[in-house]
């Protein structure tokens, strides 16, 4: 929106003006006392908390199945974009559930009282409602008239602004919707229009009035509309970050991935960060674009019981909520849960059925992502579809500094993308003041917790050793992995957890963890194999001999050597892979 625009309120420019000239002395005076107050008491820029706006798609129709707007959490949102209303044949906004709206209007004008910060826009269109736009916006007269009747109805009915959803513009959407190669100009005109009648509108009611778009998010949309043009009369932009691949594929795929994998599959590649640094590169100024995330997934019935599901033909499929996939699929036993290292999403799969799904941890993740871009926010379809509030109150935390921000000390380390993705899992985690230390050594009740987490150790056994003290931190995580084998002691009753593994140590673990036969002979390619212990030898044999452990560039192993922080992640990532 044009700030000059919202400086047009002349009833209050010349009392500012007047007011301002008055308090000039007196902030001379005061300002750096001001500014040392601030800064005693913490609140200087650095400790500013990120602002992003969280906006949450309302369906009316939901209100006839009990999700009525006092339902909705407020407290987390910024924004509710009530969906939907339609276009007439006269080209004026009309309700799109007249017998539900009004009351709807009523009860959000209600539970502004509470948040009085709470915006709330009519979107207009939709899927289903999006086929007399271009017909509407193909004149002035039509795209007028719209406009009036927009603001008319904002007005009305105590709403904050309008969102088009027009799916879409030139081309697509559903097959019955009029459509022309004018559009791509009509519709910035379209958006002058209605933001030109808004401003006037804010001048009478000294207030201020949104306009926003739920935008497309592949290239075929940027390409069919002029966003350098058309974003200068839009507060923001609802980027469709979802849907990116359906039942409508050939090939059961993601629905929400946040980045491009490099698997291979025969199906097209498209996620968030490939359509955000799109719009971006269109011309989007960043804190204008709102990424949208999906509260709802998609379960497939695949033909073929191969690759966990992922990437294969299907006969039929369908979305479901997660409120429904929590309570029918999540938690159920038949189903193993799955999560691609690149793509940062999960999925579930027993045999025959694939469900790509958001749970909180990679909402908690596209959370993430967004702070580190400085986007404007997020964009929810839809409220209802997360009844208990899991995944909203995931999105919250990660856009309010929540705990989700992982340690940034290790960016332009040489091990900086397997850090970035154990962490991203959840493998691994920074210590309490931010760092992650990527050059720290790591001790051994540190080394196999991060195994026990990567490979989802969770059973208990009885250990012996007298040094590892059940008040201790480690104590449950010696016992896991000394269950599952993977670990001995530096003696029968000595573990040494706070000591520094070293690297035949390490050897020795990661040729349990894949039950690696003994291979003496392997470690006769260092140079200083006469130094490995005789006890480590053939399990660094084994672990060499498959490349789970390498050498340095002298051709020495170093056995003696302690392992850091990033090392110990990447031979562990070896294993997985």
């Amino acid at each position: 929106m044009y700030i000059i625009q919202h400086m047009k309120k002349t009833k209050l420019k010349y009392l500012l003006m007047a007011a301002a000239f008055i308090m000039i002395f007196y902030i001379g005076q005061a300002g750096s006392l001001l500014s040392e107050g601030i800064e005693k008491a913490g609140l200087g820029d650095e400790n500013k908390k990120n602002q992003q706006i969280i906006i949450g798609y309302y369906p009316a129709w939901k209100s006839y199945t009990g999700f009525t707007p006092e339902r909705i959490d407020i407290s987390k949102l910024t924004h509710v974009n009530y969906a939907f209303a339609n276009i007439s044949r006269d080209y004026e906004i009309e309700m799109g559930y007249p017998d539900k709206d009004p009351e709807n209007f009523k009860k959000f004008k209600d539970l502004k009282k509470i948040n009085p910060d709470l915006k709330v826009l009519i979107s207009v269109g939709g899927w289903d409602w999006s086929d007399k736009f271009s017909d509407m916006a193909a004149t002035e007269e039509g795209r007028a008239k719209f406009a009036d009747s927009c603001v008319e109805f904002i007005v009305k009915y105590g709403l904050d602004g309008v969102d088009l959803d027009w799916e879409y513009p030139v081309g697509g959407g559903m097959k019955t919707n009029s459509n022309r190669p004018e559009d791509k100009e009509n519709f910035t005109l379209l958006l002058k229009e209605l933001r030109e009648k808004l401003n006037a509108q804010e001048l009478k009611d000294n207030k201020d009035y949104l306009l926003t778009i739920a935008a497309g998010a592949s290239n075929y949309y940027i390409n069919n509309t002029e966003v350098q043009k058309f974003h200068i009369y839009l507060d923001y932009v609802n980027l469709m970050t979802y849907d990116i691949h359906g039942p409508w594929d050939k090939y059961s795929d993601f629905n929400s991935p946040l980045y491009n994998n490099g698997d291979e599959s025969h199906q097209y590649k498209i996620s968030i960060d490939s359509s955000v640094k799109a719009w971006l590169n269109a011309g989007l100024p960043a804190d204008k674009l709102i990424v949208g995330l999906p509260f709802y997934g998609y379960i497939y019935r695949v033909s073929k019981n191969v690759n966990d599901g992922l990437y294969q033909n299907h006969d039929e499929g369908e979305a479901l909520s997660y409120h429904t996939l929590k309570r029918e699929y999540i938690d159920n036993p038949q189903y193993t849960k799955h999560f691609h290292a690149e793509s940062l999403v999960p999925w579930l799969y027993d045999g025959k059925t694939f469900i790509s799904y958001d749970d909180s941890h990679s909402i908690g993740l596209k959370a993430k992502y967004i702070r580190e871009q400085n986007l404007g926010g997020a964009m929810i379809w839809e409220l209802s579809q997360d009844w208990e509030g899991e995944l909203l109150n995931s999105l919250y935390e990660g856009l309010h500094d929540g705990s989700v921000l992982p340690a940034r000390d290790y960016v332009g380390h040489w091990a900086q993308p397997v850090i970035q993705k154990w962490l991203d899992m959840e493998y691994i985690t920074g210590y309490p003041d931010g760092t992650f230390r990527p050059e720290d050594f790591i001790t051994r009740a540190e080394f196999v917790t991060i195994v026990n987490k990567a490979f989802g150790y969770e059973e208990t056994g009885e250990i012996a050793f007298t040094d590892v003290e059940e008040e201790s931190w480690y104590y449950e995580e010696v016992q896991k992995a000394y269950r599952e084998g993977e670990i001995i002691g530096v003696s029968k009753t000595r573990f040494a957890p706070e000591d520094y593994i070293t690297r035949e140590q390490a050897a020795i673990i990661m040729a349990r963890l894949v039950n690696l036969d003994g291979y003496s002979k392997g470690a006769g390619v260092f140079t200083d194999s006469i130094q490995i212990s005789s006890w480590a030898r053939e399990y660094v044999g084994a672990a060499a001999y498959h490349n789970l452990i390498k050498g340095y560039e002298d051709n020495t192993f170093r056995p003696q050597n302690n392992i850091k922080r990033a090392e110990a992640v990447v031979l562990l990532d070896r294993i997985l892979q």
